[in-house]
């Protein structure tokens, strides 16, 4: 099976493109909301939002990851899988929204009310998550301009929020920001639902899971579910455990590291669906597109760390006075992107070619050090503690994997120098014989 790397490289233009105007948008959003909220305000949003981000994996029991590969893979008619997908999505988005603001006491940072929690959750479990499966459809079907655009234009709705209520609002609450935030969410996303079920058909095909899919689907979102615990679960425990001011400034240096990744992301989107084609041939095959991808990827990685550092010490001029202990913070967590894009070179050749069972495995453990680890640090360490622990399990994790590809590839040349040896004698004795 070839690879064509001029379509890939095409398709990452295309997502980059998308990715640069939504970074300038979502810089500019996250300035104004920071601005408006301030960093006590802003923690404590950022917390909520961590704590949706959390469950939001097991919202669609992996049906979303299972309709990108069985397209991808196949070529199938993809009314189904959009069937199925979009089923799961809004009955598990709607469920998990309620269960978090029934339990919001327990979770949330003291003071956020279990109405905003429910704002929130409604925002980013459903209407944020219908937006993501338009373009995972898309996407699959090697159509990339919808997974470049609707991310963009979903943040500019929120943007357009936030300046409308920064300028209009005498006061800027978080009740009343949580209301703003899922009226500029979810009507984008039933939207968009709608024209793509147009599109593709919905009463195609029936929307039933197999117990083999489902125990698949449950591997990918385990595995989401725990990405999500170690990149977001500190935000809310140091809301809960140190102060929501203390997870605004944490969050801030978190949402500039997270901007400059932005560039490899594009390259992950657009590698994703072929990282399934390639990998019906093995983990070999899978590690040829990553050999392919690599030195694009850790090239920026190298050059976007260096860069986040220097321009740290902007961070409080723009942001303002509230932000000024990010800056040590933010060239700390510079190392991230590096640490990040090699974990992801090896968790997508893992997913792609069948090994999603120990890639689930090694996130689950790491997912759990790393709240052991946030336990025993925030409380004695702060923020200085979370941005341990966080740069910690992304180091270990990316090791595991790196470990267990370099194995399965060892064992795997062994035993074919074996098969060869076989042979070899085999012929021999064949020729003796003759």
């Amino acid at each position: 099976m070839s690879l064509d790397i001029r379509l890939l490289r095409k398709n990452v233009f295309a997502l980059l493109a998308g990715q640069v105007s939504k970074l300038a948008i979502q810089a500019a959003y996250f300035v104004v909301l920071a601005r408006m909220l301030g960093a006590t305000g802003y923690g404590a949003f950022a917390a909520a939002v961590a704590l949706a981000a959390l469950v939001s994996p097991y919202s669609s029991l992996g049906t979303n990851t299972l309709m990108i590969k069985n397209v991808a893979r196949d070529s199938l008619d993809a009314s189904p899988e959009w069937k199925r997908a979009l089923l799961y999505t809004t009955s598990g988005g709607l469920l998990f929204s309620i269960l978090l603001a029934l339990f919001s006491a327990q979770i949330a940072p003291q003071g956020v009310s279990s109405l905003a929690i429910l704002q929130i959750a409604l925002a980013d479990l459903v209407g944020l998550r219908l937006v993501d499966l338009v373009g995972s459809v898309w996407q699959s079907l090697g159509r990339h301009r919808a997974l470049a655009i609707l991310p963009s234009l979903a943040n500019l709705l929120r943007l357009i929020a936030a300046l409308l209520m920064w300028l209009v609002a005498s006061q800027s609450s978080l009740d009343t920001w949580a209301t703003v935030y899922l009226l500029a969410t979810l009507p984008l996303g039933i939207f968009v639902v709608i024209q793509t079920t147009v599109k593709l058909g919905y009463f195609k095909g029936s929307a039933r899971i197999s117990l083999d899919e489902l125990k698949e689907g449950f591997l990918y979102s385990t595995a989401l579910a725990s990405q999500n615990i170690y990149n977001d679960i500190d935000k809310a425990m140091l809301g809960r455990l140190i102060s929501a001011t203390s997870a605004g400034v944490y969050s801030a240096a978190y949402r500039i590291i997270d901007m400059a990744y932005a560039p490899i992301r594009s390259v992950s989107a657009a590698a994703y669906p072929l990282y399934f084609r390639e990998g019906q041939d093995g983990l070999r095959s899978a590690l040829r597109l990553t050999r392919k991808i690599s030195p694009m990827v850790l090239g920026y990685a190298v050059v976007g760390s260096i860069g986040v550092a220097l321009v740290a010490p902007l961070a409080p001029l723009i942001l303002g006075s509230d932000y000024v202990e990010a800056v040590d913070f933010v060239r700390l967590m510079a190392w991230l992107i590096i640490l990040r894009a090699l974990t992801f070179l090896a968790a997508d050749a893992l997913t792609g070619s069948g090994h999603q069972r120990y890639r689930t495995f090694v996130q689950v453990a790491v997912a759990v050090l790393n709240v052991f680890l946030n336990l025993y640090l925030i409380p004695s360490y702060g923020i200085l503690g979370a941005v341990i622990s966080t740069l910690a399990c992304e180091a270990i994790l990316g090791i595991l994997l790196w470990c267990y590809i370099g194995v399965g590839m060892k064992l795997k040349r062994t035993s074919g120098g074996r098969r060869a040896k076989r042979g070899k004698r085999g012929r021999r004795r064949e020729t003796v014989h003759s």
